[in-house]
């Protein structure tokens, strides 16, 4: 039986979702919220190089990960170092995690899900 789009909106939980993976034998970890089209379309009106993949997920990465606390763990101005200095395959895993998971989490995911 299907549900009213009300519903489902009511029932969408906001809070932070821990997010994981492994890099170099660590479970490296962040949290952050469902990604909303607002927050979508924000990270593309600050994108330099339109329909760029890399920059589109990095920048979604500075703006959605947060501590456990729900502070952010990133500025806008990490931009750079994040880019020059932090291993690609660290990054890419941690945008993966946040570009996976588009509209909140469907029924039957959860924290163990998101560490796939």
């Amino acid at each position: 039986m299907a549900i009213e789009l009300a519903a489902l909106l009511s029932g969408v939980d906001k809070g932070l979702v821990k997010r994981s993976f492994d890099y170099q034998g660590q479970e490296v970890e962040f949290y952050s919220s469902f990604l909303t089209m607002e927050q979508r379309t924000k990270v593309q009106a600050n994108q330099r190089k339109e329909g760029d993949a890399n920059e589109f997920a990095l920048k979604l990465l500075i703006e959605k990960a947060c501590k456990k606390d729900g502070k952010r763990m990133f500025q806008a101005g990490q931009y750079a170092e994040l880019k020059n200095e932090w291993p690609i395959a660290a990054l890419e895993s941690a945008m993966l995690l946040l570009l996976k998971d588009k509209t909140g989490e469907e029924e039957g995911e959860g924290e163990e899900e998101a560490k796939n």
